[in-house]
């Protein structure tokens, strides 16, 4: 008797990057802010996951549903909400995300849970040899060089986005697990977002954003420097805010007291 096969829908948990925003009150001089980096790249929010994170301000539903508004006319378009109240939820509005963790807390938390772990299953001498022996049996005793009797491996870096062609107008690069680096240019209209630090061997014409997921020690790096914007850690300068004495010179970014600052590489 031929058994009949059954269909399912498949459900699978998966993680993406997103671009969150935070706005800040007072809300009016924020929205003026979004207006004069839209005035220097339009195309900014162009085909991007944007979420809205509400935790620095005090409204309203209404208030928000207000804000979307606004955002919308602009061209962002919000795939869901953090910091909002859950109750809110409904047609009128995207998606309400709970939990919503930048990589650097996610990593600190699994750092502390690692270092518990590492207490709670700490090997004896005797286990310590036992399990060295087995490893030079395997002959995976080099594997773990560098690493004292009962540490854990280490873990590996991950490895940096490397590109050798140019980076093309209208391309737009994501890379949140590390540094991008550039053989050559990024024309003007292409866009670099990395997890760490952005690297361009050639003139840098377009955006560049280093540490886009938390990470303050993110820079910039650039042989000759005509960029749109650039961008560390959220924090961002466009084109008009860099001083004219940084134009075409190689230059390093970097974030201080919540401020890019820019300096020429020797």
């Amino acid at each position: 008797m031929t058994q009949a096969s059954s269909r399912h829908i498949r459900f699978k948990g998966r993680s993406f990057p997103v671009l969150t925003l935070e706005p800040e009150p007072p809300l009016d001089g924020w929205i003026e802010q979004l207006d004069a980096l839209l005035e220097q790249s339009p195309a900014f929010f162009a085909r991007k996951s944007i979420v809205i994170d509400l935790a620095k301000l005090e409204l309203e539903k209404t208030g928000v549903i207000d804000l979307l508004e606004k955002l919308s006319t602009r061209g962002v378009r919000v795939m869901g909400l953090s910091g909002a109240d859950p109750t809110w939820a409904s047609d009128d509005l995207p998606p309400i995300l709970a939990s919503g963790r930048h990589p650097a807390e996610k990593a600190e938390s699994a750092d502390e849970s690692a270092s518990k772990d590492d207490k709670a299953g700490t090997l004896s001498a005797s286990e310590e040899a036992a399990f060295a022996d087995i490893g030079k049996a395997l002959g995976e005793s080099k594997s773990h060089a560098g690493t004292k009797p009962g540490e854990p491996p280490r873990s590996a870096v991950a490895a940096p986005l490397i590109l050798v062609e140019p980076v093309r107008s209208g391309q737009s690069i994501y890379y949140p697990d590390g540094d991008v680096t550039v053989v050559g240019s990024v024309a003007s209209g292409a866009e670099i977002m990395a997890g760490g630090s952005v690297h361009v061997y050639g003139t840098l014409r377009g955006r560049a954003m280093a540490g886009a997921y938390g990470e303050k020690r993110a820079r910039i790096f650039c042989r000759r420097l005509e960029a749109e914007l650039l961008s560390v850690c959220g924090v961002y300068l466009t084109a008009e805010e860099i001083g004219a004495n940084m134009h075409r010179q190689p230059i390093q970014a970097w974030l201080e007291n919540e401020t890019v600052k820019i300096a020429k590489l020797d």
